[in-house]
């Protein structure tokens, strides 16, 4: 009896790694918490405390050996809200793919490559001072027009080819209904067989020094009518590194809008930060110009703050950051998160920001 009690100790001991391994799941995340005070600068409304949960999310992924080199990848990552109960489910970048010596190929839910190339120089990204609050973003809405997260997506990424990767997406037709994070949807009762969109990018990163060039285009549709629009951006991003001192440029040019359909616009933004030992001290300065034909429709936004790493992955942060709004533009801050203040900013107003936070990724 006690001879098979030991062997079948010993066989559930050996069999448990091997289903393990062919059931691999890891889970990460990030949770960023901020406490701001918002200004909207917008007629008689106070400055507001905000408790904002900074793009928080939660993860599930996994791969699996299928011989030869090759491997099926999996990705199931949902938003977090610190700051309120439940949450929806598999919002972000969600995908089922397979992995080899000519790259990756995914199927679901992507960030697009041209948003990609944005997030490598951002010095305050997923916190209310998002370079998306002015580069990308419809300053009529105030959504992002071209950094986006969208459903029905295959997805190309290269091997590293010396420094160099490529990565290309195709979104296919939504339909009717659209969604949230999507390219914008379809008009009912219009004809959505065109509804399609696609993004590419290149970048090269080799010792201190990174560039990156991207395009995008969305067909989509104005109204009942069958208007089309053909929507685009070229984005152009460098970054170079100089020992503790990092600098970052991007540059922009979008042309179609969906607001305004026949304008365009250019963009661009200046990154620094400074490594002190634990401590890092970053400034951000972007700037996009007027609507061809629409004047003093540009805006600035002006970021300062201070990092304190209290361990590598803890991070507590200090923030300011004001929006100078032209007298016929609108953007906002923390709009790239969905976490403006309550009050519609007027257009030509200044809103600002000044806050607290931080984070931890696991």
């Amino acid at each position: 009896m006690k001879k098979s009690l030991i062997a079948l100790a010993v066989a559930s001991a050996v069999s448990a790694p091997a289903f393990a391994a062919t059931s691999n799941v890891d889970v990460y995340g990030v949770l960023n918490f901020a406490v701001a005070s918002i200004d909207s600068d917008t007629g008689t409304e106070d400055r507001q405390l905000s408790l904002a949960s900074q793009n928080s999310r939660i993860g599930f992924k996994g791969a699996e050996d299928l011989g030869g080199g090759l491997s099926a990848i999996w990705q199931i990552e949902s938003t977090v809200f610190l700051d309120e109960s439940g949450g929806p489910f598999a919002t972000r970048n969600t995908f089922v793919g397979l992995k080899g010596g000519f790259g990756s190929v995914l199927l679901g839910r992507h960030d697009t490559p041209v948003k990609m190339l944005r997030g490598k120089v951002d010095n305050f990204g997923d916190t209310l001072a998002d370079s998306r609050n002015l580069l990308g973003a419809n300053a009529v809405s105030g959504s992002s027009s071209y950094d986006l997260r969208p459903n029905n997506t295959v997805v190309y990424i290269s091997p590293n080819l010396s420094g160099l990767t490529l990565m290309a997406a195709y979104t296919a037709d939504h339909g009717v209904s659209g969604a949230s994070a999507t390219f914008p949807s379809c008009v009912a009762g219009a004809d959505c067989n065109d509804r399609d969109g696609y993004s590419v990018s290149a970048d090269y990163a080799n010792g201190p020094l990174m560039l990156g060039l991207g395009y995008e285009r969305h067909n989509t549709l104005i109204n009942a009518t069958n208007d089309e629009i053909d929507r685009s951006i070229w984005r152009a991003v460098a970054g170079f590194n100089i020992a503790d001192f990092k600098l970052g440029a991007v540059y922009e040019r979008a042309s179609g809008d969906a607001a305004l359909a026949s304008d365009d616009r250019n963009g661009w933004g200046l990154f620094a930060n400074y490594a002190l030992g634990n401590v890092v001290l970053k400034a951000n300065y972007l700037t996009v110009g007027d609507y061809e034909g629409v004047n003093d429709s540009g805006a600035k936004q002006y970021t300062v703050g201070v990092d304190y790493n209290l361990s590598k992955r803890t991070t507590a942060s200090l923030f300011y950051a004001q929006i100078k709004n032209d007298t016929n533009a609108g953007f906002d801050i923390g709009r790239a998160q969905g976490v403006s203040d309550s009050t519609t900013v007027a257009n030509g107003a200044d809103p600002s920001t000044f806050g607290l936070g931080l984070k931890h990724s696991f």
